[in-house]
């Protein structure tokens, strides 16, 4: 038996054979072209081309910010800066596929130093470069293949585009020796409900030397077993008879909410990104939703969205929740997410510059159409709406948006609390916004200087880490002092153990990727409200994100007979 510990990226177990996906493709060893490079230049084109097509199609067949993240990956694949790189190396005498492998080696470099937002993208730019090499050398791609039986998936790493297909029922579970509990790839994992274990140290190897063994994981705990013993295996059978049980049991829920043991009201939302979500959370059991992101409506244009536009998508997003809530989140624009009609100067550090709520302001135009759409959408629909700005730092950027918001006849203005600035403002923040909402992903990452994608740095991006639930609790603690609402939409809210504890920390709410919704309402409902709250305690108090974990199950005994 060998055992191996990664990070828990999703719940559940899985136990059986695996599937070794092949290691990424080589490095061209020949770097000139015979051809002209007009004709290099036109292959690299149409190659580029042809790649974001198939991840915009690819997106089309997902919801949520697994779409999200694939246009964005379409969107860099025609990149600007990313091809004319190229190009300038094919006019050297570079061929096209060579070309394209040391400008995305650039380009991944400045993003990796740029950090945060910016530094998560570099693995996907290296995924598109693989794609494009591999047409331009006319190779097929390493797809994940058709499997006959189902098996667990182990990879050096997956990028958003391979894992977009998968289906649960033929893959029992993932295992990656690269990547973050808050990765791309972890996100789409939960998202699809495949129990996943990241940044697995030695896992390839071993699988190497392996290749009839039959492997374990445990996604609560990121334990991963080759040729696990009789007991091990029958203890993740017992994870998974409990998974298979639980489906089958209503949570127990009234109007405002999901209701614990003792009665208290637990609101659990959803977290969306385009109309077709809609119909899937109110299917899940959503409250509401929590987190509308409002980026889609955006991406991929050449010019701003119409007020017409955005007021008719707004509307058909709303009108299905009548007096229920809905938290629309303005344009997160900036590092990450570029739009073709903002002009974004250079900066040296994007991912520090101007993004969020920073770009809104000085494009005040967006804002002011975005918010009067949301006003007539809000009054046609008859939803009772949030509204929130992303990434604020200061008590007086949340004061201007607050005021500039009810200035068009809208009750509700939050701002979303992501970076440290915020937490440690927190009780000014909270005087002056009617609810906030907790990101617990950027937070992670800001608090920690970790970026999200890296896998040598994935322990502290666990969302169990003690200073992210410290920061939490001051949050959570600053709201009830000043009667503010205190969301959670990252993440960390889609762990149905981590949600008893958010709860526990003084969090009004909970909002959900659509998948989680069910298990994570199944656990507010299992166990009582002081039982989240001294798994709270617990957790706080420890010196480490596994041992807070681990603390904190250890009062949650109820959840642990369900398997989570």
């Amino acid at each position: 038996m060998i055992e191996l510990q990664g990070i828990s990226a999703s719940t559940g177990a899985a136990l059986g054979s695996f599937y070794l996906m092949p290691l990424p493709i080589s490095k061209p060893t020949e770097s000139l072209s015979s051809d002209e490079p007009d004709t290099e230049i036109e292959k690299l084109n149409a190659a580029a081309n042809q790649i974001s097509d198939l991840l915009a199609e690819r997106a089309e067949r997902v919801t949520g910010e697994a779409q999200a993240i694939l246009y964005a990956s379409s969107e860099i694949a025609v990149d600007t800066a990313l091809l004319s790189t190229a190009e300038s190396l094919i006019r050297k005498g570079n061929s096209a596929v060579s070309a394209i492998w040391e400008a995305s080696e650039v380009f991944s470099q400045l993003l990796t130093e740029a950090g945060g937002y910016l530094a998560e993208r570099a693995s996907d730019v290296g995924n598109i470069r693989d794609r494009i090499a591999c047409i331009l050398s006319g190779v097929n791609y390493p797809e994940i293949p058709q499997l006959d039986t189902p098996v667990i998936l182990i990879a050096h790493d997956l990028s958003p585009a391979d894992t977009t297909d998968l289906q649960p029922g033929q893959v029992l579970g993932i295992i990656t020796e690269q990547g973050g509990p808050t990765s791309h790839t972890a996100i789409i994992a939960r998202t699809l409900g495949i129990p996943a274990v990241v940044a697995c140290k030695g896992v390839v190897t071993a699988a190497t030397s392996l290749m009839s063994a039959r492997v374990g994981l445990d996604a609560r705990t990121g334990a991963v077993t080759f040729n696990p013993t009789v007991e091990v295996e029958d203890a993740l059978r017992d994870v998974s008879a409990a998974l298979a049980l639980r489906r089958s049991v209503e949570p127990n829920r009234s109007p405002e909410g999901y209701l614990t043991r003792d009665g208290f009201k637990v609101p659990i939302y959803a977290n969306v990104g385009r109309v077709e979500d809609v119909a899937v959370a109110i299917e899940s059991g959503a409250d509401g939703i929590g987190l509308l992101r409002t980026e889609l409506l955006y991406l991929g244009r050449q010019s701003a969205p119409s007020l017409a536009d955005q007021r008719e998508t707004y509307t058909k997003m709303l009108s299905p929740f009548r007096g229920k809530r809905v938290v629309i989140r303005t344009l997160d624009a900036g590092a990450d997410k570029p739009m073709a009609f903002i002009n974004f100067s250079h900066e040296p550090n994007p991912a520090l510059g101007i993004r969020g709520y920073r770009t809104i302001a000085i494009n005040k135009d967006l804002l002011l159409t975005q918010l009067e759409a949301i006003r007539d959408a809000s009054l046609a629909s008859g939803a009772d709406v949030w509204v929130m700005a992303p990434m604020i730092s200061l008590p007086s950027e949340a004061e201007e948006f607050a005021s500039l918001v009810h200035s068009y006849g809208l009750k509700s203005a939050g701002v979303m609390v992501e970076v440290p600035s915020a937490v440690f403002f927190a009780q000014e923040i909270t005087q002056v916004s009617d609810f906030v909402s907790i990101g617990t992903n950027d937070l992670g990452q800001y608090l920690h200087a970790a970026d999200r994608e890296s896998a040598q740095l994935a322990a502290f991006n666990d969302p169990w880490q003690p200073a992210l639930l410290r920061a939490v609790r001051q949050v959570a603690a600053a709201g009830i002092a000043q009667e503010c609402p205190v969301g959670v939409c990252g993440e960390a809210a889609s762990d149905p153990a981590l949600a008893a504890v958010l709860i526990g920390l003084g969090v009004t709410s909970l909002s959900c990727n659509v998948s989680a919704i069910q298990d994570v309402a199944l656990a507010m409902t299992s166990i009582t409200h002081l039982e989240m709250q001294s798994a709270a305690k617990a957790a706080l108090a420890a010196p480490s994100a596994r041992a807070a974990r681990t603390s904190a199950r250890a009062h949650l005994s109820a959840l642990i007979k369900l398997g989570f």
